[in-house]
């Protein structure tokens, strides 16, 4: 969730939601702010936006995730299939 920048968050969340897996999808900055259709990035170089995490507000990136997905040599169908067979793992 682009909310889960911090790890407070996502230890809440795995406090309160009973099957809850962390997945870390990573991606060094400078891919990220080329990657970016919305212009998130952009405004927050510009100051149009204060909250960006990874340029105003810190991002701390997961330390014992249940998965790990490195977007630049995985593709987007292969993320989701691992994503998909951790869960059928973890759930059933």
């Amino acid at each position: 969730d682009a909310t889960a920048s911090r790890r407070v968050y996502r230890d809440f969340a795995r406090s309160v939601i009973p099957r809850f897996i962390e997945v870390s999808v990573e991606c060094p900055l400078a891919t990220c702010m080329e990657r970016d259709k919305k212009g998130t990035y952009r405004k927050g170089q510009s100051g149009e936006s204060l909250t960006v995490p990874g340029l105003q507000s810190p991002y701390e990136a997961p330390t014992n995730p249940d998965l790990r997905i490195d977007s630049t040599t995985t593709t987007s169908t292969d993320a989701a299939s691992k994503i998909l067979d951790l869960v059928k793992t973890k759930f059933f």
